[in-house]
């Protein structure tokens, strides 16, 4: 199916012209595409608010993920926290710490 050509769109006209009037056609225009209007309109809100939902949506599963992170570096820990204290080395002195960020493998990923 096609669209409405200007033949059969001026057809359309004729037949209502004919059925409702030349007194009353206007206004039921008028009434037609303020009726389109307010549907589009609406479309519109429903789409954003759908969109507003999803991204979301996204960030509530991305919350989630770090949520499990957390909590699965707490269980390899084993429950130890960022207070924890420093282990003492084989000499009694306290292990040291490595400065500087952790060693990056692009093969490990």
């Amino acid at each position: 199916m096609g669209s409405i050509g200007f033949w059969e769109l001026v057809f359309l006209v004729l037949i209502a012209l004919l059925v409702f009037g030349p007194d009353k056609l206007p206004g039921m225009a008028n009434s037609v595409g303020k009726a389109i209007g307010a549907l589009r309109r609406e479309a519109s809100g429903t789409l954003d608010e759908l969109k507003r939902a999803a991204e979301l949506e996204d960030f509530r599963g991305v919350a989630g993920e770090i949520r499990d992170v957390r909590s699965e570096l707490r269980r390899g820990l084993g429950g130890l926290g960022a207070a924890a204290p420093v282990t003492a080395a084989a000499g009694g002195e306290p292990a040291a710490v490595p400065a500087g960020p952790a060693p990056f493998d692009p093969d490990a990923t």
